[in-house]
């Protein structure tokens, strides 16, 4: 039995150095390509084919991501996997769609990057592919390159079993505790900003929320405490070890929240939580059957487009609907679904804005360094007395001089930062550390590990936006939506009183 064990380890171990290496050599070739297409393809470039041939490397790289993190891990639906999907959702969610043969005359490449900036060419969205694919083939080497301390792991099978059965309940009760008493707090608080959020957009619009007098951009005690808000939602679920009533609060609790948001014109936000409480309840309540979840995409699918092109005849009048105006409202195209991958995509404009008019252009110091000092509180950074501005900001007002917001995301902090040979190592730096924050082993059970699957959960959460964002203000959610809670837990948990076991069922 144990040198089946040791057989079926080894074999693994060897699966994986095998992976390493043709990650690595997928990782070289491709770097050269990128040099390559930098080097040849011109501004004024023509070439409909390149693009389309680039799009569909896209997809072979997504199979392959999933295909070598599902054979080193075991598992598909993991942390990792969640990051991947929205890093590849809002850095290249068009060249999916160009990949099919859908096109919107809104995509980029069809209308103006932003005001005063013109219409990029085809060079510019070749050049800009190439980046994004090369920096998420390098965050993924990264992430493999992480995983290497994980293969010096030994399980004991029937040591698992025994602590599954017996497991010391102390430290689950004490994160219940904790969740229990800091959402006492934080959860009034964070539904009350959600409803005043509400007011306001619906007097004043959805943008006034970030872009007016009514913008609630300064850093409060308050606002602050809402960091902890999913942390705490979390918490309760693990603390009570999934309990049915504390289920069913806490989901109660989170629509109430959803609702607001939704509401008040938040289109995608809330997305984030949603899809890591599905992990979170698969690996540690009820694992998910795949081919029924697959049938209800499906349904889903088919149910929210049909409801779409009807909302939309209904908008044109039943009395006015024309043949072609049928045939439009039902065309695939023009699916909110679709158009939501457009949009979601978007983020590569900011990409080949930097690509296309200079890199260098940031006065001020490295944004990750800024981001490191400022974590706790930027008055770091004005006590070293050293230039600063919020990226988002910086490159809306200043450098666009446009009144709302044009985003960021982690490819184009990573350019803005190093310039175009050197930003695919940075993405590899980002995918060992991100991958290494958020992973964990799928032996693992979390009536043993509780404060892994806690950490990992509340720190997912905090990173996901940074495909489509910058690590400032998430380095500072992960902080304050993490640390606290794990201060209090380590708090209560030190006590002087005795702790009693107790099973939540």
């Amino acid at each position: 039995m144990e040198s089946q064990v040791m057989l079926r380890n080894n074999f693994k171990k060897n699966n994986n150095f095998e992976i390493g290496l043709i990650t690595l050599f997928l990782s070289i070739i491709s770097y050269l390509a990128y040099l390559a297409t930098l080097a040849i393809i011109k501004v004024d470039t023509e070439n409909g084919l390149l693009i389309l041939t680039f799009s569909w490397f896209g997809i072979f790289l997504a199979i392959f991501i999933v295909n070598s993190w599902k054979k080193i891990t075991g598992s598909i639906f993991t942390p990792y996997t969640i990051f991947m999907l929205f890093f590849f959702l809002f850095n290249y969610g068009q060249p999916f769609m160009w990949a099919i043969g859908i096109h919107t005359p809104k995509e980029i490449g069809q209308t103006i990057l932003f005001p005063g900036l013109g219409v990029p060419s085809d060079g510019d969205i070749i050049k800009a592919q190439s980046l994004t694919l090369i920096s998420i083939l390098m965050f993924h080497l990264g992430a493999v390159l992480s995983f290497k301390k994980n293969l010096k792991l030994k399980y004991n099978v029937k040591l698992v079993r025994k602590l599954y059965k017996n497991n010391d309940t102390t430290i689950i009760k004490t994160i219940f505790i904790s969740a229990l008493i800091i959402g006492i707090v934080v959860i009034p608080i964070t539904l009350y900003y959600a409803y005043n959020d509400l007011q306001i957009a619906s007097s004043q619009g959805y943008k006034s929320l970030y872009y007016s007098e009514f913008s609630n951009n300064e850093a409060t005690v308050l606002g602050l405490l809402t960091r902890m808000f999913f942390p705490c939602l979390v918490g309760l679920l693990i603390g009570s070890k999934f309990n049915k009533k504390v289920r069913i609060s806490v989901y109660i609790i989170f629509f109430i929240y959803l609702l607001l948001h939704l509401l008040a014109g938040d289109r995608g936000s809330w997305v984030y939580k949603i899809v890591i409480l599905i992990w979170l309840s698969h690996k540690c309540y009820k694992p998910i059957n795949f081919k029924a979840l697959f049938k209800y995409l499906i349904t889903s699918f088919v149910g929210l487009y049909i409801t779409d092109a009807i909302v939309s005849m209904r908008h044109i009048g039943l009395a006015n609907l024309s043949v072609s105006d049928f045939i439009n409202a039902f065309s695939f195209k023009n699916s909110i679904i679709i158009s939501t991958f457009f949009e979601m995509g978007g983020s590569m404009k900011t990409t080949i804005v930097l690509q296309k008019f200079g890199w260098d252009i940031w006065p001020y110091a490295n944004t990750y360094l800024l981001a490191l000092m400022g974590m706790i509180t930027n008055n770091v950074i004005y006590a070293f007395d050293i230039p600063f501005s919020l990226i988002s900001s910086w490159f809306s007002q200043d450098y666009l001089g446009i009144s709302w917001g044009a985003g960021f995301s982690i490819v184009a902090e990573a350019l803005l930062n190093s310039g175009p040979f050197f930003a695919p190592f940075i993405m590899l730096i980002l995918g060992y550390i991100i991958s290494s924050l958020i992973y964990i082993d799928t032996k693992y059970n979390y009536l043993n590990k509780p404060l892994r699957f806690l950490f990992v959960a509340s720190t997912l959460h905090a990173l996901l936006p940074v495909s489509r964002n910058y690590f400032h203000l998430l380095l500072k959610d992960w902080f304050y939506g993490v640390i606290p809670f794990f201060i209090v837990i380590f708090i209560i948990w030190n006590l002087p009183i005795k702790h009693q076991k107790r099973n939540y069922k």
